[in-house]
């Protein structure tokens, strides 16, 4: 009582203050009162206080050694038993503010930090220290070795770099004594940080305890003490054994170790035993570590637990392992973070894994995430810690990660105050590890003729018109393959049932193994010969899948969300959650709230614009399951049971919302579904050779179910997919599973990114089968999601050989006549070639494509095209046609495992020569040498795998810029994400954003623009274009010496740099997932931006100034650093400027919102798909081009999908959360747009991302603000020719240089069906997407060039004739789809003879050889009623009964089709499932039932009663508040 009475005189505080601000007020007084008191409080003269900040890992260690210290403190009964020590952990760290740890520092006499790294470094950096205070830095970010501070008074600071590195250079752990004596003697000013360095170092407690002892002695020296005295003093140091082998958990020396592996030693009954080695740091045998070992280790293996410490001694137990000879199938786990052997063995090591040649598996421990919070993750491992527990260990080809082990709940150590989080092994998910090692096991141990492989091609839209892959040629790649594998020994089945040849694979292939999931006659002539599966055996293994995944596969998200609530609430989680600590259980119950309110937000968006009788009434059920959801947390949170009854009231809310069967917001139904079923089989396309299966990927489901294009969420994969992977895994039982060519969509299913769990579909679909991935070499963004979420091993194979292009037909005059004026003799001639070509480029309809590009000049100038002198007109086509034969483009495609001819070989190799590199005779024929032998790498590569053998790590990236790639059959990594951006790539990023600058003005006051991050360009080019944002916001980057982004700096403005650009970034997926920390760091550029002008927001609006300081947290110790006044005026910094109107437009619209989140929110400028989900949407959309009738409803999609929020994660709201409003708000007032192409191959036309992301973007920005931004290209694919062009001059001069060009088209032809399919589902599917979204570029003459080429065969060179061979024909068919389309949806103003032509020649092709498949010629759509009254009445009777028989379902059956958008709008739609309906509106609460018409008196009613509440709860408050005063003053 008296301790209180004197805090409330000392503070001045009293009763009536306390019921003046409430208790919540009081708590805040309370508790700054007390920190003050602590602070101001003088220590005991024989007291020593201690400080220990350390990392997660160390954290149980240090607590070990403490609690030795103070044991022995006792036991000697000296007066510094009443010393203490305080330890906090870095996630400790992370929950308390600058102030708070600036406190905890200056209450502490002694400190030490040890392994502390990331932002934590840039916090204590930023803090002020006492002078006295002995400070040890022990294996920790080298940065904080400027805080050492010993009596020694070492100072690193005067150290140059050189004598840096000798001072905290590792000790040879062998002779460790004798290397620490002799270090000490070389650098006496240091010796007392070497010997706590050596205590550290070699852990063990008593070590640890020795090192408190040490900091002890050190604190309490008093001033001129002997240092040789006090050195002398010092405890011995027990030497750490830098290896340990332990033999099934028993301690054992190497030559015992080889000596049991040997045959002759080996028991009998352990001979067939494989042996598999864990490795693992020093630390893995103690407690908390050690049961992961005990668990891996079952009795089926003989088991090798490798304790190593960092750097050398992991190299060197590697070798032991190398030198172990063993007739025994080995293995090895890696639970190693960073790369074994440290940054100096990593390449040795890789060198021993491959002499091994055996499957090394990365296995994950999690300190800083539990279980509850895991499941809750969208991320799944946290972003931060990709870059050294993933992306790390795939440098030396550890890949196929697995996080066995999370957090346990964190307990707080009473003496020191640490809360530790002890490991918990996840006995599931070591167990899937366990089948995985003995999958690849099983391929090193079985006989050739005994393995079952099965090969999964890519088939989308799904159809006979798209079996293939990127850049390879897969028929005859499966050919290749095959032929191999008959040579290997392989069971290819009898001879008299295998293909003759390639073309007989590609017919079997077309006859039983493409998926026609809208063709019921196909599908009635296919069932017979080809696998199903039946209602009741799959109905048997989805029964066994994980209960959330069911109720997501039959419900939808809804389902998904109500089975998490439930699990957490009344389930297992709830149990769980009782035995966690408040914090910890307040923190998992706010994930569960936050990923409610996420859903429910998303399910929200999704029911807007639905065309839905019921969609009003929709909303409102969703509006009271959200709050009954709310309701049912806020119980839990105080402690309360949810009753059964409280339940069904939430269960009762979704089953009605469900029965209404909207797409989007249900799932796929009951088994079996709806997708590839005939007559209640799930049909199975493939064939099988022996004991070979090769199959079409199943549909992904976006084909079938239309709306699902125009929802917001992610969807789960249909019932046959699911299905078809079940077959491979189960009933064919195959011991490796094979995805050829980029690329599939199952690394693309939903759920975390990272890390993934048994109920991640990608877990779900590849189990424990081993997968192997060919992949092409210049893929490696999209290729290192495979790996990590396909959890597969990849083996990157070749581009098609690149070439120059060569100008032709009309392009080819232009040149001549350009010759010919530069060369005339006399005016005359001169004017004569000069008019010709002014015609010649009319004619070519080129004037638009040079207007784009002279755009700049002609403004300068003041005139039009038509005012161009003649001079810069010579020039301007000169340089047009320049750059063009600069362009590369493929000569056909790769065949995967096939030598290249010699010409192919000379022809990429001039290009290389050609590339930015400049190489010597040597280098050019080390490049060459790759070259060749990279098909046979990749042949030799893939068999190595199928025997369980280990793939080498490769760079992959573009072999014209990093010829490093070469050869390819490897495994294939990206660069470092924490090197990203590298010094090289900002340098070029810096010089775009130049160029960027002085040719595009800001045009108003409100300007923007807007950067698209994709993960592919970030491996080409280092992190370009994030240092393109970073530089237009007036950021760069501070690297420490290893390249590592440490910091960040602002670049102050000057007469070349006049403002800071305010930047939208659109992020990729991919990129989300890959380069999280990237999107924080941008991020943190925005809000160092938007501190530029700090001073000028507070002075001149004060009422902003604490959602200023709120949105600027996230750097707040960077501006200490800050060589700046932040001072600049809003007028030229664009971002502070644009935040304010922002914000007071917020404000405006809410009165009420806090600080915090009015900061963040107008701060937000990067924005993507939600987690897990991949692609803007509008690819998809123009594929299923009859699921939309407007341009602006592709516009709104891609706003739906792209509106979720990410950067530094806050409290203010869970980064990804969808903030679709904000999103408007910021592409309202972009005006220019950017998207990099940092590849040789790849341009805007040959994939569908370009389309999706920059096309989508214009096309969203133009359905808000009425019209399309100025956008560009950015190309860097060489860096000694940057270039940023208009969108109309790179799309056009790219379809003219390549797309219309025989130099491109004539080698697709020799290839066949393949290069048929890349001219027709990749060449004009793509262009169409550029159609859809920027038909201002995409004119009537395109179409009408592109009928003259792919038609009509203008360019003589038989054409026409190959799209009309054999299976070539269903390419031609989807490519007059799409020209139909174009007519029909007014792009293509096409006369009535070309429209008649077209449609009789697609009907023909319709009745003569059937629907090539899904996309723009499945049978319902549109285009065929658009069609009909152009053709004669006998062809459209034929095309009418093959419609009618693709229509046709059995009687009885539940039928393989589409869903349209028509159908589910109609009332028909709505009369689904009756019963369903019915049972859900008995079983609703009467105001559940209600109409939306009653919705406005509801409200009102509610509004009262809220009203009511709330006077509750003040009262509540006061009376609570009285009884707690009460209490404190008796």
């Amino acid at each position: 009582m008296r301790f209180f009475m004197t805090f409330f005189q000392l503070n001045k505080v009293s009763i009536r203050q306390l019921l003046r601000y409430g208790i919540a007020k009081a708590y805040n007084v309370l508790c700054v009162c007390l920190l003050s008191i602590i602070s101001s409080s003088a220590l005991h003269a024989e007291e020593l206080k201690m400080l220990a900040l350390v990392s997660d890992r160390s954290a149980a260690s240090m607590v070990t050694g403490a609690h030795q210290y103070l044991a022995d403190q006792a036991e000697k009964n000296d007066v510094s038993a009443n010393s203490s020590i305080t330890i906090r952990s870095v996630s400790q760290l992370n929950q308390l503010t600058n102030t708070e740890i600036q406190q905890l520092i200056n209450q502490h006499q002694g400190l030490i930090v040890a392994g502390v790294f990331g932002e934590s470094v840039e916090r204590l950096l930023a803090l002020k220290y006492q002078t006295q205070q002995p400070r040890f830095m022990l294996n920790t970010d080298r940065r904080l070795m400027a805080l050492h501070q010993d009596p020694q008074e070492g100072n690193v600071a005067d150290l140059s770099k050189k004598q840096r590195q000798s001072l905290m250079a590792s000790l040879d752990k062998s002779h460790y004594l004798t290397a620490l004596t002799k270090k000490q003697a070389q650098w006496p000013q240091f010796a007392y940080w070497l010997q706590a360095r050596a205590y550290w170092q070699n852990r063990g407690k008593e070590n640890l305890g020795q090192l408190f002892t040490w900091l002890e002695k050190i604190t309490m020296t008093k001033p001129g003490a002997s240092h040789e005295k006090l050195l002398s003093q010092a405890a011995n140091i027990l030497p750490l054994q830098p290896i340990r082998f332990y033999w099934q958990q028993q301690l054992i020396s190497i030559t015992e170790l080889k000596a049991k592996i040997a045959k002759n030693h080996v028991n009998p009954e352990d001979n067939a035993k494989p042996v598999v080695f864990i490795v693992d740091h020093d630390t893995g045998d103690q407690p908390g570590q050690w049961q992961l070992h005990q668990q891996l280790c079952q009795s089926q293996w003989q088991c090798v637990s490798v304790l190593a410490g960092w750097g050398k001694p992991s190299e060197q137990a590697i070798e032991v392992i190398r030198s172990i000879a063993s007739t025994q199938p080995l293995a090895l786990i890696a639970l190693q973070d960073f790369v074994i052997g440290g940054g100096e063995g990593r390449e040795a090591v890789t060198q021993k894994f491959k002499a091994l040649n055996i499957p090394v598996f990365k296995g994950i421990r999690v300190t800083e995430l539990s279980a509850l919070a895991y499941q809750l993750s969208p991320t799944g491992l946290p972003s931060d810690s990709v870059h050294y527990r993933v992306a790390m260990p795939e440098l030396q080809g550890v890949s196929q990660p697995h996080i066995l082990a999370l957090a346990s709940s964190a307990k707080l150590d009473t003496a020191t105050g640490a809360r530790l989080s002890i490991s918990q092994v996840l006995s599931k998910e070591v167990g899937r590890l366990q089948a995985r090692v003995n999958g690849w096991l099983a391929l090193k141990t079985s006989e050739n003729a005994e393995k079952k492989v099965a090969i999964v091609y890519y088939s989308h839209p799904p159809g006979r018109h798209n079996i293939g892959a990127d850049n390879l040629d897969v028929q005859q790649s499966l050919w290749q393959i095959l032929q191999q594998l008959k040579a290997q020994g392989y069971d290819l089945g009898p001879e008299a049932d295998f293909p003759k040849s390639a073309e007989a694979l590609l017919d079997l292939l077309q006859m039983k193994a493409v998926n026609l999931p809208q063709d019921a006659g196909a599908l009635n002539k296919m069932a017979p010969l080809i696998n199903a599966m039946s209602v009741s055996e799959y109905q048997g293994y989805f029964d066994r899948l994980p209960s959330i995944v069911k109720a997501e596969m039959i419900e939808g998200p809804l389902g998904y969300l109500h089975a998490n609530v439930k699990f957490y609430l009344l389930e297992q989680g709830q149990e769980e959650l009782a035995q966690l600590p408040a914090i910890e259980r307040k923190a998992v119950l706010d994930a569960l709230l936050e990923n409610i309110e996420n859903t429910s937000v998303d399910l929200h968006h999704a029911l807007d614009g639905i065309r839905h009788k019921g969609r009003a009434r929709a909303l409102d059920l969703l509006a009271q399951l959200t709050e009954v959801y709310r309701e049912l947390i806020a119980l839990t949170r105080e402690n309360s049971a949810v009753s059964t009854e409280q339940w069904q009231a939430a269960d009762a809310l979704k089953t009605a919302l469900i029965a209404m069967q909207i797409e989007g917001i249900r799932g796929w139904g009951k088994v079996p579904g709806k997708t590839m079923v005939w007559n209640n089989e799930i049909l199975l396309p493939g064939v099988q050779f022996g004991n070979v299966f090769l199959g079409p990927q199943p549909p992904r489901g976006w084909e079938l179910n239309e709306e699902l294009l125009h929802a917001n969420m992610t969807f789960p994969p249909p019932h046959q997919y699911l299905a078809f992977y079940y077959h491979l895994r189960a009933v064919f039982q195959a011991n490796a599973i094979v995805h050829l060519g980029r690329h599939s969509t199952y690394e693309f299913l939903p759920k975390r990114a990272v890390g993934l769990s048994a109920s991640d579909y990608p877990s779900l679909i590849i189990d424990s089968i081993p997968s192997i991935y060919p992949y092409i070499v210049d893929g490696v963004g999209e290729g290192i999601q495979a790996k990590r979420r396909g959890i597969a091993v990849m083996l990157d194979h070749l581009t098609p050989p690149l070439a120059t292009t060569e100008l032709y037909d009309g392009l080819l005059q232009l040149r001549q006549l350009i010759e010919s004026a530069e060369a005339a003799s006399n005016q005359d001639t001169k004017k004569k070639a000069i008019k010709a070509l002014r015609h010649k480029i009319k004619v070519l309809n080129l004037t638009d494509e040079l207007v784009a590009s002279m755009d700049e000049e002609l403004q300068v100038r003041g005139i039009g095209f038509g005012e161009v002198d003649d001079d810069f007109l010579l020039h301007e086509v000169g340089h047009y046609l320049t750059k063009l034969q600069e362009d590369f483009m493929p000569l056909g495609l790769h065949v995967y495992g096939k030598n290249w001819q010699q010409d192919a070989v000379d022809t990429m190799m001039n290009s290389i020569e050609k590339g930015e590199l400049d190489l010597s005779d040597t280098q050019r024929d080390a490049i060459k040498r790759n070259l060749i032998k990279s098909p046979k790498s990749e042949m030799s590569a893939f068999l190595n795998a199928l025997n369980g053998g280990f793939v080498a790590p490769g760079k992959g990236n573009d072999p014209i810029r990093t010829p490093d790639a070469l050869p390819t059959g490897r495994n294939f990594y990206a660069l470092d994400g924490s090197l990203i951006p590298s010094q090289l790539g900002f340098s070029t990023g810096q010089q775009l954003a130049s160029k960027a600058r002085q040719e595009n003005s800001v045009i108003d006051k409100t300007h923007k623009e807007a950067v698209i991050l994709w993960a592919s360009d970030a491996v080409r080019d280092e992190g370009a274009m994030i240092a393109f944002g970073m530089d237009m916001l007036g950021v760069k980057p501070v690297w420490n010496r290893r390249g590592i982004l440490k910091s960040l700096q602002l670049v102050p403005l000057n007469d070349t740099r006049t403002e800071r650009r305010d930047i939208v970034f659109t992020t990729s997926g991919l990129f989300r997932d890959l380069y999280a920390q990237q999107l924080a760091w941008l991020d943190r550029s925005v809000l160092l931006a938007l501190a530029a002008s700090k001073k000028v927001i507070e002075r001149d609006h004060p009422a902003l100034i604490s959602a200023l300081k709120a949105a600027l947290q996230p750097v707040e110790h960077m501006l200490e650093q800050q060589k700046h006044d932040f001072n600049e005026s809003l007028s030229s910094n664009m971002v502070a400027s644009n935040w304010l109107r922002e914000a007071q437009a917020l404000l405006r619209s809410n009165g009420n919102i806090s600080a915090e989140l009015l900061g963040r929110q107008a701060s937000y400028r990067i924005f993507g798909t939600a987690p897990g989900a991949y692609g803007a949407g509008i690819n998809r959309l123009a594929e299923r081009s009859g699921a939309w009738q407007e341009r602006k409803q592709l516009g709104e999609t891609y706003i739906k999908r792209m509106s979720h929020a990410y950067g530094v994660p806050s409290v203010s709201g869970e980064m990804g959360s969808n903030v679709q409003v904000l999103f408007r708000q910021q592409l309202a007032h972009v005006n220019n747009t950017y998207l990099g192409r940092a590849s040789n191959l790849y341009g805007l036309i040959d994939n569908n991302d370009a389309y999706d992301y920059l096309g989508g973007l214009n096309l969203a920005i133009e359905t808000i603000a009425g019209e399309q931004p100025e956008s560009f290209v950015i190309s860097h694919a060489n860096t000694k020719k940057l270039s940023i062009e208009p969108l109309q001059s790179a799309l056009l001069s790219e379809l003219r240089g390549r797309f219309l060009n025989r130099q491109w088209i004539q080698p697709l032809m020799k290839q066949g069906y393949a290069g048929a399919r890349t001219m027709g589902s990749e060449f004009i599917e793509n262009l169409w997407g550029w159609q859809a979204t920027s038909p201002e570029i995409i004119r009537s003459w395109v179409w009408q060039d592109l009928k003259a080429i792919y038609i009509d065969d203008s360019l003589e060179i038989g054409l026409d004739e190959f799209l009309q061979q054999k299976h070539n024909v269903h390419v031609q068919s989807n490519i007059l789809a799409i020209m139909l389309v174009a007519i029909e949806k007014g792009f293509w103003q096409a006369d009535q003879q070309t429209q008649t032509e077209l449609a009789e020649k697609f009907a023909k092709n319709i009745v003569e050889h059937g629907i090539p498949g899904s996309g723009h010629t499945h049978a319902n759509h549109p285009l065929y009623e658009f069609i009909k009254p152009l053709l004669p009445a006998p062809l459209n009777a034929q095309l009418a009964a093959v419609l009618a028989a693709a229509n046709h379902t059995p009687a009885g059956d539940v039928g393989s089709g589409v869903q349209h958008i028509q159908e589910i709008s109609t009332e028909v739609a709505q009369q689904n499932d009756n019963a369903l309906k019915d049972a859900a509106q008995e079983s609703l609460p009467e105001d559940a039932t209600e109409t939306s018409d009653e919705t406005s008196m509801k409200s009102d009613y509610l509004f009262l009663g809220l009203v009511f509440v709330i006077l509750l709860l003040i009262l509540a408050g006061y009376l609570r508040s009285r009884r707690q005063l009460a209490t404190l003053e008796h």
